[in-house]
């Protein structure tokens, strides 16, 4: 039940929620955001102490952030002060530049979530608690420093029975109490918000935050990331470029995930992987294949691939961590995106821009004319750039922000995309700073187009899904295709270059088949509503 004031109605979560919304004010306001404070009706929530205590140096109030740093970096720094439900929220306005400026999404990419380790007497108890065991009996050897540390959990080395070496992520101490205070306190603002400044609902505040719900409480639930990770790595597991850490199931749960633990290499700057016996380009374009075929084959991909979460193994191997953030997409999802993704390698902007407004929704007054035409101006300008300076994912980011100003909507798993490809850019480019998405993605296109090539098999899968509504047509086909074809004679026909017929005679009696049987459905569909 929800109070008139918007944040509940226990008494110690309105009282935990009011004292979090001073915190957040006061470090706004001291951090050069009064604008923001006075647009969310927070100006009274400001505590005039801790603002004086801000500007002391040996203060313990969340530093403040100097009001000369550039605005989008300003806001980058503030959101880190915050704490981790806000780092989150930057990170995933990074990729909705539907949402705020590009240059605010680009500063916003900087957002990292390294924190200071908790105690190892909590992450044992932690791991006792969730496991139901004491941890030596759970472990041979439990090391009790981390080795990584984030904003939701950190991850301790360790070893079972039959001696496999692990990876034992543990969620820190009260993070979900925090996260969900944090999260209801973010939907409250974003409807004072949407009160205060009526302009601002276009922006879809609340939409925003429930968005940002969804994925982080997703992240909170190690059951799901495990999930996740076996799925990807039985899908992946013909490749032996590729490796995916196995997790191990009787020592996971809600709260600690036990998984393999990969020994390699940070991606670092090509020279050093040689002398380390790595091939770097060689993991680089299997690191590319493997993105392309979770994204466009299985519709289920690893949506963080950043720095951190990939490792370079002898063997010139590539290994994926930390599935915590994944994207998934259905068939005709997964199709279009990969149009999408083709078009952009291949520089043909008119594709690009059929292929994102077939994805889209639009809202009132929105102008698909007028972003055809910007977007044409903005791929000229990009690749007219230097190669080096050339990038995909940026392009894409670019037409987001595009057609946001044009009042295009874009669906959320086309922004993991975009999140995905940035990601992989960013690794690939510490290794080579002149290598570019575009140069590592062209030589996978013809992996590409083999994926898009629809086998027998999935004919026959397509058959015997949809065989009762085949079925069904075939006996309303007499009346309906005289009409039918009144209607296809009246449309051009184009036909394939005669060299080009005996390759593709197959596919094009299959995809006409298919074609027909598409327009006869949608007659016979309107026939029985009338």
């Amino acid at each position: 039940m929800r109070a008139a004031n918007g944040l509940g109605s226990d008494p110690r979560a309105v009282a935990g929620q009011l004292a979090r919304a001073v915190e957040i004010a006061t470090i706004l306001s001291a951090s050069g955001f009064d604008w923001l404070v006075q647009a969310l009706g927070l100006k009274a929530w400001v505590s005039s102490g801790r603002l004086v205590r801000s500007f002391r140096r040996d203060t313990k109030c969340p530093p403040r952030v100097a009001v000369d740093v550039p605005l989008p970096e300003r806001l980058r720094l503030t959101l880190e002060r915050l704490g981790p439900t806000f780092v989150k929220a930057g990170q995933m306005l990074a990729l909705r530049p539907d949402y705020v400026p590009l240059e605010y999404a680009e500063a916003l990419r900087g957002l990292h979530t390294r924190a200071a380790p908790f105690p190892a007497e909590q992450a044992v108890a932690i791991v006792e608690a969730e496991l139901g065991a004491p941890v030596g009996a759970l472990y041979t050897e439990f090391d009790r420093e981390p080795f990584a540390a984030a904003s939701l959990a950190q991850v301790h080395r360790a070893r079972l029975f039959d001696g496999r070496q692990v990876a034992v992520k543990v969620q820190r101490p009260g993070i979900g109490v925090q996260v969900e205070r944090d999260l209801a306190l973010l939907a409250t603002l974003a409807r004072r918000f949407e009160r205060y400044q009526p302009g601002a609902v276009a922006f879809r505040p609340s939409e925003a935050v429930a968005e940002l719900a969804r994925y982080t409480r997703r992240e909170l639930d190690f059951r799901r990331e495990a999930r996740t990770a076996e799925r990807v790595r039985q899908m992946l597991a013909g490749d032996d470029r590729i490796v995916i850490p196995a997790v191990i199931s009787n020592r996971s749960s809600e709260r600690v995930l036990t998984t393999g633990f990969l020994d390699g290499l940070p991606p670092g700057p090509a020279a050093g992987l040689r002398r380390a016996g790595i091939d770097p380009e060689a993991v680089l374009r299997a690191g590319a294949a493997a993105m392309l075929r979770q994204i466009f084959q299985f519709g289920l991909f690893h949506a963080d691939p950043h720095p951190g979460n990939v490792l370079f193994l002898h063997g010139d191997r590539v290994g994926f961590v930390d599935f915590g953030m994944f994207g998934r997409l259905d068939p005709s999802e997964r199709r279009r995106m990969a149009f999408i993704f083709w078009a952009l390698a291949d520089g043909d902007y008119e594709a690009v821009g059929d292929q994102l407004l077939r994805l889209s929704a639009f809202l009132p007054g929105a102008d698909p004319a007028g972003f055809r035409a910007a977007l044409a101006d903005t791929v000229e300008e990009w690749y007219g750039v230097d190669a080096a300076d050339f990038s995909i994912a940026r392009l894409l980011l670019s037409e987001l922000a595009l057609g946001a100003r044009h009042g295009i909507v874009f669906p959320r798993e086309l922004m993991l995309l975009g999140r995905a490809l940035v990601n992989l850019e960013a690794t690939a480019m510490i290794v080579d700073p002149q290598l570019n998405l575009a140069e590592l993605a062209r030589p996978l296109l013809p992996e590409l187009r083999h994926i898009l090539q629809p086998s027998p098999e999935t004919l026959q899968e397509h058959w015997h899904r949809h065989r009762f509504e085949y079925l069904d047509l075939a006996a309303d086909l007499p009346a309906l295709l005289p009409e039918a074809i009144a209607r296809l004679r009246a449309q051009p026909v184009l036909s394939p270059s005669p060299a080009a017929q005996p390759a593709s005679l197959h596919w094009l009696s299959l995809a006409g088949a298919f074609a027909a049987g598409a327009g006869l459905a949608a007659l016979a569909r309107k026939h029985r509503r009338a």
